[in-house]
Formats: structure tokens, C-alpha cells, sequence
């Protein structure tokens, strides 16, 4: 059993909308930031350089307005940054897990169990999951497991001699070593 850790999920997310944002805005015409026509109409040299993996630029399109914070039409490093600390602070949602941790490498199985048991996870049912709690979740889903497993252990079905199979002597109780041994 293994803590299951939802930062190589959280750091996917977060490294490839920075680093999609970096592509956008180096190949953008304007200055202080990408404009929506960046991100909708990229121009071949950007989808090769984004590797023709366009879901965290989608992810931008699709939130463009509430990304842009001050309305100026155009998504700045200030309001990247400001959107990379929201999401490692309040968490992603189901949908931003599906739309921004798939293209991972790597995580798939991480992914799969955190998108499966979303709801058990989101402890404060805010519609989004921290890392503190997919940990948390893992820590009671193993502590759950240990007590299946060792629950049918019971006093009663345990040997009270002691020994080992390979031996030739004979093995000992549990009492025997409560009394002085009379060697006559």
C-alpha cells in the first residue's frame, strides 16, 4: 500500500498551462500578454512547439474572461500567475483534473483513482480536490484496508507453541518457560 500523492498531478497541471502560456506569448504579436485570437488561431509553428497538445490551450480559451482579470482583453503573466496560485490553493474540479492532468505522463493511474472516488476525496464538498485530500484519502483507504486484512486474526486461531518446523527439538509452550525446568 502506497500514499497516494496528488502532486505529480497538481505539478502537470500548473507546469503545463505556464508553459503553454510562455509558447503563446512568445509567438504573440502583442505585448503585455495573449490575446483569445492567440489561443484560438495558433499558427503551426506554436502547435509544434505545443507538441499538438492543445487541451491546456482549450483550458485557456474556455476560462479566458475569468483569467483576465483586469477585462483588458489580454491574459498577462500577472494574471497566469495569479491563476497557477488559485489552483494549487483551492484545488482543481472534476472537470479541470479531466481537462488539464489527462495529457500527463505518467499519471494515468493516479488520475483514474482520484477522478473515481472524486466525491469521497472532496472532503469539504467544495466541487474541488487539494492534494491534503487525496492524502487523506489514501491514508484512510489503507488504514480501511489494514483493518479488512488483519481482522481475521483473532487470539484464538494463533498458535500458543513455540518452534520452528525445521527443528528437531520439540516446541514450547507459552506456560512451559513460567516454571523452573526440573532436569532429573
Amino acid at each position: 500500500m502506497s500514499l497516494m500523492n496528488g502532486q505529480a498531478l497538481f505539478a502537470n497541471a500548473l507546469n503545463g498551462l505556464q508553459s503553454t502560456y510562455s509558447i503563446l506569448a512568445k509567438n504573440s504579436s502583442n505585448s503585455g500578454g495573449i490575446t483569445i485570437e492567440d489561443i484560438t488561431n495558433p499558427s503551426n509553428t506554436v502547435l509544434n512547439q505545443l507538441g499538438y497538445n492543445t487541451s491546456f490551450a482549450q483550458f485557456l480559451s474556455s476560462n479566458f474572461a475569468a483569467i483576465d482579470q483586469d477585462g483588458d482583453g489580454k491574459i498577462s503573466s500577472n494574471d497566469m500567475t495569479n491563476l497557477t496560485t488559485k489552483l494549487s490553493q483551492s484545488g482543481l474540479s472534476y472537470q479541470e483534473l479531466c481537462q488539464l492532468c489527462s495529457s500527463g505522463m505518467g499519471n494515468s493511474d493516479m488520475l483514474s483513482n482520484v477522478l473515481t472516488y472524486f466525491n469521497q476525496i472532496d472532503t469539504n464538498k467544495d466541487g474541488r480536490v487539494t492534494n491534503e485530500e487525496i492524502q487523506a484519502f489514501s491514508l484512510k483507504a489503507d488504514e480501511e484496508k489494514l483493518k479488512t486484512e488483519y481482522q481475521s486474526f483473532k487470539p484464538s486461531s494463533m498458535s500458543v507453541f513455540y518452534g520452528s518446523e525445521d527443528s528437531d527439538s520439540e516446541p514450547s509452550s507459552l506456560i512451559d518457560n513460567l516454571y523452573p525446568q526440573n532436569n532429573s
